[in-house]
């Protein structure tokens, strides 16, 4: 499904992002959108202004549209959605009221810019953990394929408890059985409310 971003208003948003991807320019958001759930969608990126020293070629899927001097991104956004001919199909992503509202008016998902960072945080969480796995897995650290303990191991964490005496196992029993869990709680009452 094609996005149309409103990069200022994202790139704006403050304490949505995990820290080690936070406060990303254009290139980088880019970046983490190719990696995210939207890699494979149409993205277009509309900036406010000229494209001095920001990136301007494509990176993946996603195309970079700049308003110019002359006009907003916002101004470019309405007329992308009033042109579009599928509009159930682009989905917008801004937390300007007025382009939220425009693209409601004519069918358009839309996602605020905190939900759409939201999903991105989410996305690149999952990726971490997944390769956090990856890197357990070739270092040996699989914990899912672990042998059992053999009779010596088990013998060996007996006695570093001390449950390989029969005394102390039967106190362990006996203050399971009579601790603090199993007492009747104190009545607060006094005699004349009883």
């Amino acid at each position: 499904m094609p996005l149309v971003i409103d990069v200022n208003n994202l790139l704006h948003v403050t304490g949505v992002l995990p820290a080690e991807i936070a406060g990303p320019d254009e290139s980088e958001l880019a970046h983490l959108i190719a990696q995210s759930r939207f890699q494979g969608d149409a993205v277009c990126f509309v900036c406010d202004g000229a494209p001095r020293g920001r990136p301007t070629s494509d990176i993946g899927s996603i195309v970079f549209h700049y308003s110019g001097t002359q006009t907003s991104a916002d101004a470019v956004i309405a007329k992308m959605v009033d042109d579009c001919t599928a509009p159930r199909r682009l989905t917008v992503v801004s937390s300007d009221r007025a382009i939220l509202k425009q693209a409601k008016r004519r069918r358009c998902p839309t996602l605020t810019s905190d939900e759409f960072l939201e999903i991105l945080s989410r996305d690149y969480a999952k990726q971490v953990r997944g390769t956090r796995k990856g890197a357990a897995r070739s270092a040996g650290l699989d914990r899912t394929n672990l042998d059992p303990l053999t009779q010596l191991q088990i013998e060996a964490w007996k006695k570093y408890f001390g449950l390989d005496d029969p005394k102390n196992v039967e106190a362990l029993r006996t203050a399971a059985r009579e601790g603090p869990a199993h007492r009747k709680p104190h009545d607060r009452r006094t005699p004349r409310r009883l």
